[in-house]
């Protein structure tokens, strides 16, 4: 299973860094595939210049890896009961995958909330189609789903081939793992410690780990070597 397994590294490794220069960089140290940020106030798609739009989607076209846009972490809330939240929220999302479509990424990964939804998962997934109907046809989402119920929610998704879950480590529910709509599981690590090993349970045909800093800032070149060898020994000790 771990041959099949890519590790995706993001972006926020390098924070503030321009997106060309670290994805050249996390593509050089072995990483085998990229998560590009979205996150403020470096990264919001609306204040990338131009041209700075241009060499990503150049140096990308080059590189020939695995590319996902992640949307927004903080200050999102898609499941708020305060529909302006909920709206704004929406929006940074559809930004999000405004920048996937220029860049010609593969997917999407949207965390609708900063804290798990613990209502009525009927609604939370409805909430999820509603966005999904919004960024268009054809571009594949994978929604990062936090808390108890989050196995609950992705059962409530209709059967969509654009639409599947992730696990976050340690922030999911146990069952989600197993769950037939898992494309990816998502661990924050830092450079003093591997990852807790992930619980049994863990569907063979899932495809991505998704490697994020569990503090946001500019690594060093040697950091980032020890990070992505700790998060390729993780993966493969899930066999």
């Amino acid at each position: 299973m771990a041959n099949t397994i890519k590790v995706l590294c993001s972006t926020e490794f390098l924070w503030g860094v321009e997106l060309s220069e670290a994805v050249k960089l996390l593509n050089k140290l072995g990483c085998e595939g990229l998560v590009i940020s979205t996150e403020p106030p470096y990264y919001l798609p609306s204040t990338i210049h131009r041209s700075s739009l241009s060499s990503l989607k150049s140096t990308l076209e080059v590189l020939s890896t695995i590319v996902a846009v992640r949307s927004p972490e903080a200050d999102v809330n898609l499941f708020s009961y305060n529909p302006y939240i909920s709206e704004a929220s929406a929006k940074s999302i559809e930004e999000a995958s405004k920048l996937a479509r220029i860049i010609d990424a593969d997917f999407v990964i949207i965390r609708p909330s900063y804290r798990p939804f613990n209502s009525n998962p009927i609604i939370a997934a409805k909430k999820l189609q509603m966005i999904s109907s919004r960024v268009g046809r054809g571009q594949y989402m994978a929604f990062e789903l936090l808390g108890d119920n989050s196995s609950d929610i992705a059962d409530n998704l209709m059967d969509d081939p654009r639409m599947g879950v992730i696990y976050l480590h340690e922030m999911s529910s146990p069952k989600l793992l197993s769950h037939r709509k898992l494309v990816g599981l998502s661990i924050y690590v830092e450079e003093e410690k591997p990852p807790r090993k992930v619980i049994p349970g863990l569907r063979s045909e899932m495809p991505y780990i998704l490697v994020y800093p569990r503090r946001r800032h500019l690594y060093n070149t040697d950091e980032l070597r020890r990070i992505i060898i700790k998060a390729k020994n993780w993966r493969d000790s899930l066999i």
